[in-house]
Formats: structure tokens, sequence, C-alpha cells
């Protein structure tokens, strides 16, 4: 507890210091903006009469401090005159990772402490480039976004009470954002700063070309089914609308990257951990499985927005002069299953397996082990077709090949304890694909089945057209192909496949800002007196529990 007053104390002097340099001008509640809210659980929202009915644009800060990384973002939306669609532009964007890696995991205290010595710092490079409102006087946010939940509970309210006191001092409203619903709304948020791109908008001198932002009109659109993958959660959700989210499936036991993450400890060459420029292994685990794989961006002409270093230094996505804001060009991958498969059939040699029973066999190896898909064999075989996901036994399956030796002509785990320098790294190699392949194909299966019982139930007012994959195993190429591959086979090859931008497939304070936005235009704000939610489901959105 005390680590967590010390931290808000820093920050609170920092607010001072941030608000004092501010250009000196009156901010006092606006009609506009009324300071009431409900006393119950339920999110307030406030009622459309009471909701700016005109707006040249929409200015917020959001603040992320969920887990490891602290981000800051300054994010600007406007609806243009031209197509009526939403457009948005970041004027300041960027992150510090923790430095975890002396501990080959994300450690509680050490990642506080970045927090707590990093985020005025942020806030005070942010401030920065907020826009002009005049030649003089910079615009002061139209509201404050932070994650609320879910996440480490210190690290959040480190976020929670930074911009409560940001919203105090302006004076503006205070929205809490569900880091998951973030996460599956990214390529909402890349659609529109491609659409600013697109209508050529200069958010610092055009004001006449933008009309009202009181509605977001973005692709893609409700209803769809999001795969959010990251190293805490593994969810599949049908989002009907912006706040109304259905998961129909979950992992049992750890999530699909934090697996990602322990397989790689156990199966990655020494000297290659040793040198990781983090604690996520995950990403390292493909890059050593499919060295010669050129990456997924292949058009030179789109930049990606890099917004992640070396730990604890900070990633750059600040503008190169205040003046001035971001035009970083973003890509969105969109594209129908067979669209994917063909243009990317080439990259991996893969083929999806007929059945549980053929999968072993299709991917036998001179090695003599065997990875079998999770769950397939449990319960006769009957959760082979269930609602559920694990991966604690993949994992354990990968840790005994690497531990113990193997009898090749049984294909079974022996008592033999197996030395690390006995390993090559071929074989290591394999136990890295076909250890991927396991986990892709088991979380893809769930996807399939998901569209199955969509369709079949009428559970959606619409047919599903578009799977989302959000979260941070979303950047995995090789996730991405089987997933596009096994929707392929199995009827639903015209299915819309959206990905974001890898390096926005991590927790960043973007897609804060950007969930802040469609939750602030959909009239929701939040009392100064919430607290942050370290266990938050997705489909309690509007009714956090009390944690």
């Amino acid at each position: 507890m005390s680590l967590h007053l010390s931290g808000t104390c820093a920050q609170t002097a920092s607010l001072a210091a941030i608000f004092r340099s501010l250009p000196h001008q009156q901010h006092h509640a606006s009609p506009q903006h009324p300071m009431r809210f409900l006393t119950t659980r339920l999110r307030p929202r406030v009622h459309s009469s009471l909701r700016p009915s005109v707006r040249r644009a929409l200015l917020t800060l959001a603040i992320e401090t969920s887990c490891d990384d602290t981000s800051v973002a300054i994010l600007e939306t406007k609806t243009c005159a031209q197509h009526g669609h939403t457009c948005a532009v970041l004027h300041f964007h960027k992150k510090i990772t923790s430095n975890n890696t002396s501990f080959h995991g994300i450690h509680p205290i050490v990642s506080l402490y970045s927090h707590q010595e990093n985020l005025a710092l942020l806030l005070d490079e942010a401030l920065l480039h907020l826009p002009f409102q005049n030649t003089s006087i910079r615009k002061v946010p139209d509201f404050v976004a932070v994650t609320r939940g879910p996440g480490m509970r210190s690290n959040l309210f480190t976020g929670m009470d930074t911009a409560k006191g940001l919203a105090v001092a302006w004076q503006r409203p205070l929205v809490g954002v569900h880091h998951m619903q973030a996460h599956a709304l990214t390529p909402r948020l890349v659609k529109a700063l491609q659409n600013s791109r697109e209508s050529e908008i200069s958010y610092a001198t055009s004001e006449e070309k933008a009309v009202i932002a009181s509605k977001t009109s973005i692709e893609p659109d409700f209803p769809f089914l999001s795969v959010l993958a990251s190293g805490g959660h593994t969810l599949l959700i049908y989002s009907a609308t912006l706040t109304d989210h259905k998961v129909l499936a979950s992992t049992t036991d750890i999530a699909v990257g934090e697996c990602l993450d322990k397989i790689a400890r156990s199966v990655l060459p020494e000297h290659i951990l040793q040198t990781a420029p983090s604690a996520m292994y995950g990403p390292l685990l493909e890059k050593f499985a499919f060295p010669e794989t050129p990456k997924l961006n292949t058009d030179k002409t789109l930049v990606e927005p890099k917004i992640e270093v070396k730990p604890g230094e900070g990633a750059q996505r600040a503008c190169p002069h205040p003046h001035h804001p971001v035009r970083a060009e973003y890509q969105l991958e969109s594209s129908t299953a067979r669209e994917y498969t063909a243009r990317y059939g080439t990259r991996y040699d893969y083929v999806v397996p007929r059945n549980n029973e053929e999968a072993p066999k299709q991917n036998s190896n001179s090695w003599g082990w065997v990875f079998n898909r999770p769950l397939s064999k449990g319960a006769g075989g009957l959760k082979s077709n269930s609602m559920e996901m694990s991966f604690t036994g993949l994992l354990t399956a990968v840790e005994r090949v690497v531990e113990f030796e193997t009898d090749k002509s049984s294909g079974k785990i022996t008592k033999i304890p197996r030395l690390a320098n006995n390993i090559c790294n071929k074989e290591r190699r394999d136990m890295a694909r076909e250890a991927m392949r396991v986990a892709f194909e088991h979380v893809a299966s769930r996807v399939v089945l998901a569209l199955e019982q969509t369709s079949s139930e009428k559970l959606a007012s619409a047919p599903i057209t578009t799977v989302v994959m959000a979260g941070g195993v979303a950047a995995n190429s090789y996730l991405r192909f089987i997933l596009a591959s096994m929707l392929s086979i199995n009827g639903f090859s015209h299915v819309k496949l959206v990905f974001p931008p890898v390096s926005l497939c991590t927790d960043n304070a973007a897609m804060i800002a950007w969930a802040g936005i469609e939750m602030y235009n959909a009239g929701y704000r939040d009392s100064r007196t919430i607290r942050s939610v370290r266990k938050w489901p997705l489909d309690q959105m509007l009714s956090p529990p009390i944690d």
C-alpha cells in the first residue's frame, strides 16, 4: 500500500506542475458537460439532450498502465465532409516498457515502479503536442480516457489517479476504458487513421474540411467476432454493439500468450534468452521457428507506427515538432480467408489436418515426439468440439520433451533425463513450429465452432462476416495463416479477417484513446469516484464488479 501512496503523491505533484505549464485560462464546468453521475454500479450515460450538439472535433488524452507498459496518447477525431467517415490523427503516442528481463516474466513491483517513474514524464512531453486552439493557446482535451481494468491493481491505480487529477485540473469528464474492449476496437482506430490519410485532412489548419464528430462511422461495423489473444487473456467474443459483448469461448487455465512465453523459455537456445530485449518471448519463438519468413507488411510505401523499443527506454511516437501533428500511415490488413491463404500460401509448409486423429500422423518427425491439440483426447474426445480452450497440457508436453528422452519406436516420453546441450537447434526449431501449430489450431477451431453456432442458433441479428484478431499474440503471422486456412477449409472462406498493424496489437494508449472516444460519443461518462477493476469480465462492461 505504501508503494501505491508514494506513487500517487509523486503523480499529484507532477500534475500541479503540468497544469501550471498550460496557458492561463479559466476552466469552468461547462453546461455541455454536467458533472452529475449515477451512484449505482451501472455506468452512467449522458442523456442525448445533454450531449454536445455541435463539435468541430473531439480531442482526448489517454493513459494506459494495466500491466508493464506505461503509455500516453493524444488522439483527435473528426468526421470527413467528403464521405462522412470518421477520421483520426495521433498528435502524440509514446510508451515505456518496464525492464523485466532478469525475472523472465513480468514482475508486478518492477512494473509499478516504472509507471510511477515514467508516467509524469510522458505527460510532460505529451502536453507539448496538444494542438493549438490559436497561434498561442493550446487546446485542452475534451475528456480524459484511462484504462480502468482489467489488469494489475496497483498499476491500474497509478494511471487512474493521474487521469482523475488531470480531469479535475482541466474540469473535463473522465472515461474509464475496458482494456479488452480497446483491443477489439483497434481495427476501427486504424481505419480512422487511414481515413485521415486518404482524405488528406490537415488537422493543424483545415477546420473547415471537417464536420460534426458526434457519431462514429467506421469499419469494421458491428456485429463481428473478436479473437482477443494475449499474455493474460484468450477470449472469443461476439461483439454485437459497442457495449454488448458476449464471451463465446475462453481458456480454463492459462492464456495462449503465457503458454507461448513459457514454451519459449524451454525451447529457445540460451543465448537468445540472455539477449532478449524483454520478457515477452513469444515473438522470439516465432522468429526462431521461421527465421527466413518475410515481414507481413510487404508494401514499402506504408509505414507501421513503431512504438516499441528497448525496455525502460520508451518508444517514440511523438511529433517531430510540437506545432505539427503526426502524419504516420497505418496499414489495416483486411481480406477474406480465401484471399489471405492465396496471398501467403507459399510462406508456410502447412496443410490443415482432416481431423484430430490425422494431425499427429501428418505432422510426425524424426525425433519421435508428437504434440496433440489440447482437449482432443479429454473426456473421450468430447471436449474437442466444446467452446473451451486450454493450454497447460501443451505446455507440459513441450517441457517433458525438453527434459526427458523420447523412445522413437513408441513415441513415448521416458524417464531418462535429457541434457540441454544435446538438443540441436533443428530439433528446437521443430518444437517451436509444432507447439505454435497446435496452439493456433486449437484457437482457430473455436473460431470455426463459433461461426457455425452463430449461424445455426441465429445469435447474430445479422450474419457474421468479419473476424477481428486483437491482442499481442495477434501479431503472430503463423497464427494468422492457420486461422485463414482453417476458415477456408471449413466453409468460411468468404469471412473477412481483420488484423491491426503489429505494433498496435500490444498494449498501447492509442487504443485506449479510441475506445474512450467511442464510449464518449455514445454518451458514457464516469464519476470521479470510480476505482480500477482488477478482474472485469467483458460481458459485464456496463456493470463492472466491485473489486
